[in-house]
């Protein structure tokens, strides 16, 4: 009885299931007849997986996934983009943002700050600082695309003005956030522009983390703007470490602008390690370098509870970066880490025809497009050549090279078949960014003169006067074209030329000093190559002397 009543139960339900579902399809026609299919297209698909895109530098790849890394930089020194002509170049905020890339396509958990001394404090070649606020605006702005969570301030913001930068970027902007604790009065000096310090948020890690700044005693007093002041480092820190603690923050991170090298004649105890100590709480510390390259390792000190502190230094002008991965370990405050310093090479260059999918790429092409629509290189000061101060009753000016053909035929035919003959083309044909030709910092060493009065200024203006010319390396010609056997003149256009019965050591000290005139634009940052012998190989290729001073090469 019960199994039959079960089994006329079990077809109830099916024919009632049967007439439900028909119902529904005749819902669905009366209603288009197409709304179940475009229902089930509208569904959300699977999520593929990422490809790792690019790959990592050194041991990183057998690292396995860390529970956090942190990317340190800083020290940029104004070098946005790297500067130079000659390959292999290092540096430069595109490829940090390929580096990052390829971090989080792994599904690494990053966390990157940045020391600060992001602008420079002079232009190449003697030029001035007129590029320095637009140059740490976009690097800012760089950071920001790349996920920087704060970043600091050294002496190389303080030479611009820290009220300028500030009123650059972090007026109208709170991401990467500028973080200070001994600033003083900042609050009221930067309303809302800098924080004492940062609790910052990274899905998929398993600590709190916070970060602070400090300016140390050394960098404070190299700062001499009479409106940036700092309270001791040692007060705003034990009241950062009270709030920090307060907040429930279990990996710390200080930004400090100062030293791990002892003082003057190692009178003081070394300055991070003084602060290490004092702080143990602090876990990681990103300091300054000393040296332009960096130590490839971290200084580890270690504390009476079994604990460390890492101390990582990254060099200058955004050759390197720091990536520190940490691991879980006995408690949340001591994690386990592993340090590599990563070298911006060209491996990390945007792969050819990738570039629209690099938003920093992007962002260069915007710096340089700005730099042509606010006519930068009309903004820099033309000074007095040497030349131009040399003989109170002369005002020598330029001439282009063409004007020197008619008497130097040969050395113009060497010079037109130079790369000097051709050097402005080379920034017309740039790309990522394109635009060079209307950067000053590049047009100081591919044309005539710029920087000086009566120099190049544009390609409009004075066109005879791109490229590297004779006057690059002669000076302003004017005066010696009126009266070319004019001793005085002679003499002050060519210092290298070699003297009657000159003695090796005489022959050796010429050629130094022409060897540091060439090295005014074939400095290591634009020309990898001009190593300790670059003078020697190069020079042959544009040497051009007259011949009769063949004798005397």
């Amino acid at each position: 009885m019960v199994e039959g009543m079960e089994s006329s139960g079990r077809k109830w339900f099916g024919r009632a299931a049967t007439l439900v579902g028909v119902a529904a399809l005749a819902l669905f026609a009366g209603l288009g007849g197409s709304c179940l299919a475009r229902w089930m297209r509208e569904q959300p698909a699977a999520a593929k997986p990422v490809e790792p895109w690019g790959k990592l530098a050194g041991s990183l790849e057998a690292w396995g996934k860390p529970d956090l890394t942190l990317v340190l930089t800083g020290e940029q020194h104004g070098y946005i983009l790297p500067c130079g002509c000659s390959k292999p170049q290092v540096g430069g905020l595109e490829r940090r943002q390929n580096f990052l890339r390829a971090l989080k396509s792994r599904g690494w958990p990053v966390a990157a700050f940045d020391l600060g001394d992001i602008p420079q404090k002079g232009g190449p070649v003697n030029l001035g600082n007129e590029q320095g606020l637009i140059k740490y605006r976009y690097s800012m702005m760089a950071l920001k695309e790349m996920g920087f969570h704060a970043v600091g301030f050294g002496t190389y913001e303080a030479s611009v003005g820290l009220f300028k930068v500030l009123g650059e970027y972090a007026l109208n902007e709170t991401k990467p956030k500028v973080i200070t604790a001994n600033l003083k009065d900042a609050a009221d000096l930067f309303p809302e522009q800098t924080a004492a310090w940062e609790k910052v948020a990274v899905e998929g890690q398993p600590w709190k983390v916070g970060v602070t700044s400090v300016t140390g005693l050394r960098v404070a007093g190299a700062i001499k703007d009479p409106q940036v002041k700092f309270t001791p480092a040692i007060d705003a820190l034990g009241k950062v470490r009270a709030e920090m603690d307060a907040a429930g923050i279990e990996l710390r991170v200080l930004l400090y602008e100062g030293y791990h090298t002892k003082a003057e004649k190692g009178q003081e105890p070394r300055e991070v390690e003084a602060v290490a100590r004092a702080f143990p709480e602090f876990q990681v510390i990103l300091a300054l370098s000393e040296e332009d390259e960096p130590s490839s390792q971290p200084v580890r000190i270690a504390h009476a509870d079994g604990g460390e502190t890492v101390v990582v230094r990254v060099g200058h002008k955004g050759k390197h970066l720091g990536v520190l991965g940490l691991w879980k370990g006995k408690t949340a405050k001591s994690p386990s880490s592993k340090y590599e310093l990563v070298q911006m090479s060209e491996e990390y260059l945007t792969p050819e025809g990738k570039e629209a999918e690099n938003p920093v790429a992007l962002l260069m092409e915007r710096y340089t497009k700005e730099l042509e629509r606010d006519k930068y290189l009309e903004r820099h000061p033309q000074v007095n050549h040497p030349f131009q101060a040399a003989e109170p009753e002369s005002t020598p000016r330029y001439v282009g090279s063409d004007k020197c053909e008619r008497c130097h035929q040969s050395a113009y035919k060497i010079w037109k078949e130079s790369g000097h003959g051709h050097a402005f083309q080379t920034l017309v044909d740039a790309k990522n960014p394109s635009r060079r030709q209307f950067d000053p910092e590049c047009i100081v060493c591919h044309t005539v003169g710029y920087g000086y009065k009566g120099g190049f200024l544009t390609q409009e203006k004075s066109a005879n006067l791109i490229n590297v010319g004779c006057e690059s390396c002669h000076g302003p010609a004017s005066e010696h074209m009126k009266n070319s056997s004019d001793p005085t003149w002679q003499n002050l256009m060519n210092p290298w030329k070699a003297k009657e019965g000159e003695t090796p050591e005489l022959k050796k000290a010429r050629v130094l000093k022409a060897d540091q005139f060439c090295q005014t634009c074939h400095d290591m940052e634009n020309d990898v190559t001009w190593t300790n012998d670059g003078f020697a190989r190069k020079w042959p290729k544009v040497a051009h002397p007259t011949p009769e001073a063949e004798k005397n090469r």
